[in-house]
C-alpha cells in the first residue's frame, strides 16, 4: 500500500466512524426506561406488599423488558464497548434487585423506607450505563 493509499484509508475510516457512533446513543433510552421499569416494579411490590402486587408490578415489567429487548435487536450498531458495559450494568442491577427482593421481603416487609430507597438505587447501573453510551456516542462529534 503506497502513502497516499493508507491516507486515504485512514480518511474513509475516520468518516465511518463520524457517521456511525452517533447511532450508538439509543442504549441510552434503553438504559434509562430499564431502569425505570425496575424502579417501578420494586416500588410496586414493596408498596403492596403482597403476591398481587408482585402480579401487577410484573405484568407491567415483563412486557417492557420484552419491548426493549426487542427495541435493542433492532438498532443497526452497538456502542463502543457495549458487550462490558452492557454485562456490568445487568451485573449490578442483579445484585442489587437480587437483594432489595430477599432482604425486603424478610426483613422490611411493607417498610417504604427500605424499597423507595432500593428502588432509585435499582435504577442507576442501567441508567449510568446508558448515559455513559450517550456519552461515547457523542464524542465522535
Amino acid at each position: 500500500m503506497h502513502r497516499d493509499d493508507a491516507w486515504d484509508a485512514l480518511e474513509r475510516a475516520r468518516a465511518m466512524d463520524r457517521k456511525v457512533r452517533p447511532m450508538g446513543g439509543w442504549y441510552a433510552i434503553y438504559g434509562i426506561a430499564f431502569g425505570m421499569t425496575s424502579l417501578g416494579l420494586l416500588l410496586t411490590m414493596g408498596v403492596t406488599n403482597s403476591g398481587t402486587g408482585a402480579i401487577i408490578g410484573s405484568s407491567v415489567a415483563l412486557p417492557m423488558i420484552f419491548l426493549l429487548i426487542t427495541y435493542a435487536n433492532r438498532q443497526p450498531v452497538t456502542p463502543r464497548g457495549y458487550g462490558h458495559l452492557h454485562l456490568w450494568s445487568l451485573a449490578a442491577w442483579t445484585a442489587i434487585y437480587g437483594t432489595t427482593i430477599f432482604v425486603g421481603m424478610y426483613v422490611f416487609p411493607g417498610d417504604l423506607t427500605w424499597w423507595v430507597p432500593m428502588a432509585v438505587v435499582s435504577a442507576l447501573p442501567s441508567s449510568i450505563a446508558g448515559l455513559i453510551a450517550l456519552r461515547r456516542s457523542r464524542s465522535a462529534q
